[in-house]
């Protein structure tokens, strides 16, 4: 299920346009939903508690959400926007493990929860370390890019990474 960004971070979101695009695959489209609407059986499909049968949700795309297994999150730290906006860390799945194992389609939030997108197109830096905390070791710097738009914006995803340099 998406939910289009209309004003990120707090885009509108509505239980009939939640469940067209559940049912129909169209958000903002005119189909009829039959009530009631039940957010559970749209998570989990079904028609328990709804008017409509909902289909089941794609459990094994991440991040949906990114910390199903419970395995939680990892710290990158030291982090800035090219703009100096943002100076601090960002988090990702700690299933990645290590920071220097961080690479294109990887996804880095502003909380710990990974609940947090970072919302405009940023690109950023983090200066090396021998701490599993960064991605390059000492004396060199990672550069990466966060939502590169290629028709849809995927919200903290990583588009763009440089090798150490």
């Amino acid at each position: 299920m998406a939910v289009p960004i209309s004003s990120c971070p707090n885009p509108e979101v509505s239980m009939l346009k939640l469940a067209r695009e559940a049912l129909f695959g169209d958000y903002n489209g005119s189909d009829t939903v039959t009530g009631p609407i039940s957010l559970y059986d749209m998570i989990n499909s079904g028609s328990a508690s709804s008017g409509n049968t909902y289909p089941a949700v794609n459990t094994s795309s991440e991040p949906n959400p990114v910390t199903r297994n419970g395995t939680g999150s990892l710290e990158l730290t030291n982090v800035t926007d090219g703009m100096g906006t943002f100076t601090g860390s960002l988090y990702y799945n700690s299933d990645i493990g290590n920071a220097s194992n961080l690479g294109l389609g990887d996804y880095l939030y502003l909380n710990e929860a990974l609940s947090e997108v970072y919302c405009g197109p940023g690109n950023f830096n983090q200066p090396g370390s021998s701490s599993t905390t960064t991605h390059c070791p000492a004396g060199q710097n990672w550069y990466f890019v966060l939502n590169i738009v290629v028709g849809a914006v995927d919200y903290s995803k990583i588009g763009q990474s440089d090798a150490c340099s």
